[in-house]
């Protein structure tokens, strides 16, 4: 992959693939209705945002039977491991 400048504020990318690798591209491309330099750009964009820290449902479920009275607590790492029947120093 290479770099050009082209304008000021914009930069050319060049990806060099086989003419078979840039039909698959812009195949992918086209499902999302974008174009190729599109969909390359909103790949970037995903992996560089902030990743969601929103619980599961299987999280919220175990926190809702939590605030509901059931399921268990512990009062600290010990007494966790001792009511799960595991030596932490084995």
């Amino acid at each position: 992959m290479s770099t050009q400048h082209h304008r000021h504020d914009k930069v050319r990318v060049v990806i060099e693939c086989s003419l078979d690798e840039r039909a698959c591209i812009k195949m992918l491309a086209a499902r999302k209705h974008m174009t190729i330099s599109e969909y390359f750009l909103s790949m970037a964009k995903e992996e560089m945002a902030p990743k969601s820290k929103k619980p599961n449902k299987e999280t919220l479920a175990a926190m809702k039977e939590l605030d509901e009275g059931e399921g268990h607590s512990f009062d600290s790492l010990d007494d966790f491991w001792e009511q799960m029947g595991i030596d932490p120093n084995a």
